[in-house]
């Protein structure tokens, strides 16, 4: 027996049912690009430390700097998927004063891949930040944990060389 989900009828006991809505979900996000990642910090003081911390430790650029907001960018994707295409990652940080907007745990968690993993986790203590944990070494590269000197969660990726 169909079942009416939004505007679409669903046969639950038919793998064309589910094709359909899986199709329909698809061609509603074909729009969807994600935008930028948000991190809030507190005041003007809070903003230029991360901003510092991010375009010097791990190297993104800085796109554009106020008292009371910055935005940094990085290529996006790993092997050069993003090579000449133009495709950025956008992190804005923002200057908030409600304690509630500065609630700091295990989200968000960046996730950055890098070519050098000891070069890029040196650079980080260096400039503050402090590692959650030893470095993993499993099989499919090196993946460490950090915490940036404004209490956001980092993770770094370096995938295991190719052989071949």
């Amino acid at each position: 027996r169909p079942t009416h989900r939004g505007t679409m009828t669903v046969c639950p006991s038919t793998k064309h049912g589910r094709r359909k809505e899986a199709m329909a979900f698809a061609g509603a996000a074909a729009g969807l690009r994600f935008g930028r990642a948000v991190l809030m910090v507190r005041g003007a003081e809070g903003v230029a430390s991360s901003a510092n911390f991010y375009q010097n430790a791990l190297g993104m650029s800085l796109v554009r700097h106020a008292d009371d907001f910055a935005e940094l960018t990085c290529g996006v994707g790993g092997g050069g998927e993003a090579a000449g295409s133009g495709a950025a990652f956008r992190l804005s940080i923002r200057s908030v004063e409600s304690e509630a907007q500065l609630s700091k745990g295990y989200s968000p968690f960046l996730s950055f891949d890098v070519d050098d993993m000891d070069g890029t986790v040196a650079r980080c203590v260096q400039m503050g930040g402090h590692l959650d944990g030893p470095i993993q070494y499993p099989a499919h590269g090196k993946v460490a944990a950090l915490r940036a000197p404004d209490g956001h969660m980092i993770a770094l990726y370096e995938p295991a060389a190719v052989q071949g």
